[in-house]
């Protein structure tokens, strides 16, 4: 299974990925929005893990994006409890499920497996 990590922080993206990839996924990343437009085209993730905010995007324009660009993929938003309302914004335009930080490795996991295989 391809997942797609989107953060502009690479230590998120290093933590996330190292969770993934000891469980046997395919872990890729992006650090820019554009950078992960050009991926999510290239490689078709079954799951992208997006920071809800990133300084080069809106995060609902960029999570319609990429529902837009394909409909099969599921979305986790990554965000920190105080953003509640745009969690809701989020779950309410299609993100399946949101991950909180600071990041636990049995949240995250249990998270993606229910995400990636619903």
């Amino acid at each position: 299974m391809r997942i797609l990590i989107v953060d502009d922080s690479p230590l998120m993206r290093m933590i996330i990925k190292d969770f993934l990839k000891n469980e046997g996924f395919e872990v890729y990343e992006a650090g820019t929005f554009p950078e992960a437009q050009k991926l999510s085209v290239s490689l078709r993730p079954e799951v992208i893990i997006k920071d809800l905010f990133m300084p080069d995007n809106d995060a609902m324009e960029s999570i319609r994006y990429f529902l837009k660009d394909n409909q099969r993929v599921k979305i986790i938003i990554c965000t920190t409890e105080n953003s509640r309302e745009q969690i809701v914004k989020a779950l309410k335009i299609g993100a399946r499920d949101f991950i909180l930080k600071p990041l636990k490795r049995t949240q995250v996991l249990r998270v993606v497996n229910r995400v990636a295989f619903s």
